[in-house]
This record gives C-alpha cells, sequence and structure tokens, in this order.
C-alpha cells in the first residue's frame, strides 16, 4: 500500500488536533526531518519539543509521541522514545504509558532501547529507572520466541552492538509491512473515536456516512497489510 507523504502528514496532523499549535508545528517539522532521510536531525527536534512541555502537560505528551510513533520510521522507535525522555524526563512514565498502542514485538524494541540507554547515562534516566524494568519483564513474557527470530524489530541473532537493541536489518519488506499496518491501526481508532464523537453530538448524516466510509477503507487497507505481511513472513 502506498500513501502520498504530504496527505498522510495531513490526516495525522488533524487526528491529533488537541496538541496545541506549537505542538504541532513541531510534529512537522519532525515528520518532515525523517521524511528527507535526516533522522539526526529529526530526533534533536523530538528532544527540543518535548522540553518545551510543562510536566503537567501529559495529554500533549501522550499524544505528540504516538502522532511521531506512528509515521516515523519503524526501526528509529527506540531512539524517538529515547530522544523524548532525555528531552523531558519528568514525563518519562507518561512516555512509555503511551507506547502501549504499538505492537508488543515493537514495545520490546523500545524499552530495550531506552533500557541500552539508561545503562550508559543513568541520570538522564532516573525517572523511569523503577518503572522500566517492569514494563520491559511484562512485554518480554509476552513476545513468543518465534516473534523474535522472525520480527525485523526483535532479532537475537542480530545484536547491534551500538544501540544494544536487537534488530534484523535485512527483511525490509516485513518492516514496511509492519510500519502500513500500524499506521492505519491508528487512523482506525482516530476515525472511530470520531465517529462516536460525531454520533454524540448528533452530526447529519451525511457526515457520519463519511466517516464510516472512511472507518471501511481503513479496515480494507488492514486486512490488506495484514495479508501482506503474512505472505511476506512465508517468504512469498
Amino acid at each position: 500500500m502506498t500513501n502520498n507523504g504530504w496527505w498522510v502528514l495531513l490526516c495525522m496532523m488533524l487526528a491529533f488536533a488537541p496538541l496545541g499549535a506549537e505542538e504541532s508545528h513541531s510534529q512537522a517539522a519532525i515528520l518532515a526531518a525523517f521524511n528527507s532521510g535526516n533522522s539526526s536531525e529529526a530526533l534533536d527536534l523530538v528532544t527540543q519539543a518535548f522540553a518545551k512541555l510543562k510536566p503537567n502537560q501529559t495529554d500533549e505528551a501522550t499524544a505528540l509521541i504516538q502522532s511521531i510513533l506512528a509515521f516515523a520510521p519503524i526501526e528509529q522507535s527506540g531512539d524517538v522514545v529515547v530522544a523524548a525522555i532525555k528531552g523531558n524526563p519528568a514525563l518519562g512514565n507518561i512516555i512509555l504509558t503511551a507506547i502501549s498502542r504499538t505492537s508488543q514485538v515493537e514495545q520490546l524494541t523500545i524499552l530495550s532501547r531506552v533500557s541500552f540507554a539508561m545503562s550508559q547515562d543513568p541520570e538522564s534516566f532516573g525517572s523511569v529507572s523503577d518503572s522500566l524494568p517492569k514494563l520491559l519483564n511484562a512485554v518480554d513474557g509476552n513476545v513468543s520466541t518465534s516473534q523474535r527470530l522472525t520480527s525485523p524489530d526483535y532479532n537475537p541473532s542480530n545484536l547491534l552492538s551500538e544501540t544494544g537493541v536487537a534488530i534484523s536489518p535485512n527483511r525490509p519488506d516485513i518492516r514496511h509491512d509492519l510500519h502500513d499496518l500500524r499506521q492505519d491501526q491508528e487512523l482506525l481508532r482516530d476515525d472511530e473515536e470520531q465517529l462516536r464523537d460525531d454520533r454524540q453530538e448528533h452530526k447529519g448524516q451525511n457526515a457520519i456516512k463519511r466517516e464510516e466510509e472512511k472507518i471501511r477503507d481503513v479496515k480494507k487497507d488492514i486486512k490488506e497489510d495484514e495479508r501482506d505481511l503474512r505472505q511476506d513472513r512465508r517468504g512469498n
């Protein structure tokens, strides 16, 4: 499945409308940097964006990290979360809680990356030192051996010593399938929430019908993503 980058960006920005103007601007700059292939700049911008948030802006922090993870390259998920926590350690636990919307395997990769970063720089990650081991153990127990060995996100046979995260670079097809699936699942959740809001606000039938059509289209895309993923994992 292919998506026009700017159209996806627009949909994502609308989906996370609760973000303030400054957060939305930061979000757009981060995604533009990722889209241009400048991951170093993108991660610096992530750190800066979270540094601007106040400790009580938990909703904004949750929406921001989820929106970035939904559209950032999947192999950068762990680095995104590390950069976010470095930017605002006070929101560290909120940021870690927000990754629950990603897959179990991706959560394991992210938490492993954060754990490695904490081992290198304990002071910057002191706020999550108590919760991180518990989250890591809980997620680790839910990831099967077969997932570890076949996933592009977590593969013990391909440890990258530079980051401490096990990741297989040899299956870009599966990596892309997972990225597409995650994007569409995120869009589906947002569309379903919008539909509920429209019904509660007694919007017109035309508006509700359009939202229902969007949901049907996204569900169709998700089925295609899952089919592609199954085929690629079988080597077809």
